[in-house]
């Protein structure tokens, strides 16, 4: 017993000339892990950075075409300035689906967006703001503008679920390469 107590006497001795970051680590207190140098995550460290865009005069044909082509789940509405009008999923255009032949070709994708909220964030906005605004909006996804309002790329609720699951992407994110339809086909 007696060489057991020597033990603990010289652990103890230990613990006390351990450096204080080291002790307050072994007591349980928390050490930031960064400094004041870390900054927020912004809606441009995670989003999309090229994702579908259909230009708001195309007919709905086209938009549900692009959607099944590039297998994504959101395309971008633009104007001509490439500015987002709005965005559109596979389940919007399918329960908006005009009746008759010929009338997904002869309408414009622009008339889905009536009455919806025209959500956005800027690049720069640190992930929490975006959450917000989509949370307000009660939409899916936003696209995220430049300083001049241009689409810059699209941020879904899947990123936010890769940030909790995974804690954050390691590398870039994969851009989406998108084609126009008939391009590059087989004939």
């Amino acid at each position: 017993m007696s060489s057991l107590v020597h033990l603990g006497r010289a652990a103890m001795t230990r613990a006390e000339l351990a450096a204080p970051a080291e002790r307050e680590a072994v007591s349980g207190t928390l050490i930031p892990a960064g400094g004041p140098e870390r900054r927020a995550r912004t809606a441009a460290d995670v989003m999309t950075r090229f994702p579908a865009t259909v230009h708001q005069r195309a007919s709905m044909w086209t938009a549900w075409d692009r959607l099944h082509g590039t297998r994504t789940q959101h395309l971008v509405v633009v104007d001509d300035r490439q500015r987002p009008v709005g965005v559109l999923d596979d389940r919007t255009i399918a329960l908006e689906w005009p009746p008759g032949p010929m009338g997904a070709h002869r309408t414009p994708v622009h008339t889905l967006l009536r009455g919806r909220t025209r959500p956005r964030v800027r690049s720069a906005d640190d992930l929490g703001r975006a959450a917000r605004t989509m949370l307000g909006a009660r939409a899916d996804a936003v696209p995220v503008v430049d300083q001049e309002g241009r689409l810059f790329g699209l941020i879904t609720l899947w990123h936010f679920a890769e940030l909790a699951a995974g804690g954050g992407r390691e590398e870039a994110p994969r851009a989406i390469t998108a084609r126009p339809t008939g391009e590059g086909s087989p004939q």
